[in-house]
């Protein structure tokens, strides 16, 4: 078995205005509705003068980010008829047991991504894997024996525990970690409810 993990190079500031509104038409049919939509993304752009970007945070982008990727899932699903691909924001892999139909799918969607949605792939993150060596996707690394998070998102956790985001950190810890080090978080969170 093999996997393939990547993401979208600067997603939100390489989506094609363009792309999105043809997208988005071919799916709303009330004008009124769709002149909002253009306004909201065209207001926005990464590069002067070109029809690119989308800003982050803003409360449509993560819903424009899904309408634009789902062509890309369209593609891996029905075109490819990957068997095994997930995605989640920008970030995506597809397993397969032949590493030549691996290789094939890979770039059959870069060519896919580059020619129908104008966005490229990661180099930093575009590899080929087996699960022996471990997958880090979304912050946590998967094992064929159990999961844990990376050292970021550890760091991340402890560092921006807060009394309101206490009960969602200790659940990812909880999930993710070992006894060790939430025994560890345990008493970080002692500490900060102490303030």
């Amino acid at each position: 078995m093999w996997i393939w993990k990547c993401d979208v190079k600067k997603f939100f500031d390489s989506v094609d205005q363009e792309i999105l509104l043809k997208i988005l038409s071919l799916r709303i049919k009330d004008s009124t509705t769709l002149n909002l939509l253009k306004e909201i993304i065209l207001s926005f752009t990464t590069v002067q003068g070109q029809k690119i970007g989308m800003p982050i945070g803003n409360l449509t982008s993560q819903i424009f980010a899904n309408i634009y990727l789902n062509e890309l899932d369209r593609f891996v699903k029905h075109k490819l008829r990957a068997k095994a691909y997930v995605r989640y924001g920008d970030d995506f892999i597809l397993v397969e047991n032949d590493f030549e139909k691996l290789k094939f799918f890979r770039a059959k969607t870069i060519d896919f991504l580059e020619n129908e949605l104008k966005l490229t792939v990661n180099p930093k993150s575009d590899k080929i894997i087996k699960p022996s060596h471990g997958l880090k996707f979304l912050g946590i690394k998967f094992w064929q024996s159990g999961r844990t998070l990376n050292k970021r998102s550890l760091k991340r956790a402890t560092e921006r525990l807060n009394h309101s985001n206490i009960s969602s950190y200790s659940g990812l810890i909880k999930k993710h970690c070992n006894k060790k080090y939430q025994k560890y978080f345990d008493w970080v969170v002692l500490e900060k409810l102490n303030f």
